[in-house]
């Protein structure tokens, strides 16, 4: 498949991997059709790109796209202490619609096709090739298909079987028509693993609330997240506002458990269930497994994809998922939340782990290398503190 030979592909889902993967692909000059009956379209999420993916795809910066950058983070913990802090890289939040309009723009002026169509379903004939049906038609053939339709997408769950329901979580959460902070906002819980967030986009914010699917029955987690919104913003702007709920994938803890391709396929974003286990982020792995992908088949070496996404992500991921009941223990969120209000050594690793530059597998050793500042500063607050006490007394 290399060379002038470029192979028909197929993508269903219009997605950030979906969409990005098919321009990419139809830039090179692969005839290229994306199955995506929707256009501009919401999605759970806050919507948030960190510094490493907005570093790696700069288009997002084109002045059609409407953003909001973060430049500061404001973290409460269990108890309820607060900390509030600098990014050091700030946090860009778009909303899904506008981004999903811009990709999808990108693909098409690439020259791929768009099928506002849902697929039904889809077959390989005895050369191999693909056929899919939408409706009462089908189209085809392709050489190859790409599944990009989220986790529970039709053309993930024909390819593979569904993801363990401890590595699913359930988001719940609101649309905040004219509340746009200059902050984000993530409130942890006692025994929750995930978290409440506000990502405040241009005209709006985005809340909601996070945790692994069973955990916590839906209205427990409505109810955390009403208590926490109407204490700080207007409840009754909650019964008025649109609500959305969703399924996030979350990467395996064995990173060779689930294949993401086959003889023929490869599934990308959060179809391949590429997904930070712990942040529930995955604009940025959606759209980086696209990037991957199409440099595999553009090179002709389909199995390529595999081989650099283990190299760049797996292991990271796998990590998380792995160790996030020590992330979201009660007892270690606190002692961070405490010291990030008083150490500009330890926010400044929180601001580097929001920004996607600080990896999970060396969090605590630079945690720990962090310790000998963060006392220091620790005791020059408390000598100004005195020094203050004095002053007044």
């Amino acid at each position: 498949m290399g060379g002038a030979d470029r192979p028909r592909v197929a993508v269903i889902g219009g997605g950030p991997g979906g969409a990005h993967c098919a321009q990419r692909l139809a830039e090179a000059g692969c005839p290229v059709t994306i199955f995506e009956p929707r256009w501009r379209f919401e999605k759970a999420c806050g919507g948030g790109v960190p510094a490493r993916g907005m570093e790696r795809f700069p288009f997002l910066y084109d002045t059609r796209l409407p953003r909001k950058e973060i430049r500061e983070c404001l973290v409460v913990s269990p108890s309820g202490r607060e900390a509030r802090f600098p990014l050091a890289d700030p946090l860009v939040v778009f909303g899904r619609a506008d981004l999903h309009a811009l990709l999808l723009d990108r693909a098409m002026a690439s020259d791929a096709r768009l099928e506002r169509q849902r697929v039904a379903s889809f077959r390989r004939d005895a050369a191999d090739r693909w056929t899919l049906r939408t409706g009462e038609t089908e189209t085809g053939p392709f050489d190859y298909l790409v599944a990009a339709d989220g986790a529970a997408g039709s053309a993930r769950r024909r390819l593979l079987k569904d993801a363990p329901r401890e590595e699913v979580t359930q988001g719940i959460g609101y649309y905040l028509p004219g509340i746009s902070e200059d902050f984000m906002t993530l409130k942890f819980y006692d025994r929750l693993h995930g978290y409440l967030w506000v990502f405040p986009r241009p005209d709006h914010s985005s809340a909601g609330i996070c945790a692994t699917l069973g955990a916590q029955p839906a209205a427990g987690l409505k109810k955390l997240m009403d208590d926490f919104l109407g204490d700080r913003y207007a409840r009754d702007t909650l019964d008025t506002t649109e609500r959305y709920a969703a399924l996030i994938p979350g990467a395996p803890e064995d990173p060779g458990a689930t294949p993401v391709q086959g003889d023929g396929w490869a599934l990308v974003g959060d179809a391949a269930r590429f997904v930070d286990p712990l942040t529930r982020e995955g604009i940025y792995y959606a759209m980086l497994s696209g990037d991957l992908l199409a440099d595999a088949l553009l090179a002709g070496r389909p199995a390529a994809y595999t081989e650099t996404w283990a190299r760049h992500c797996a292991l990271e991921l796998s990590w998380a998922a792995g160790h996030g009941g020590r992330f979201f223990d009660t007892r270690f969120i606190e002692r961070l939340v405490f010291l990030c209000a008083r150490s500009p050594a330890v926010s400044r690793v929180l601001s580097d782990l929001i920004a996607g530059k600080q990896s999970y597998r060396t969090l605590k050793r630079r945690l720990l290398l962090a310790a000998p500042r963060a006392g220091i500063e620790l005791l020059a607050g408390r000598s100004r503190q005195t020094r203050s006490w004095q002053l007044k007394h």
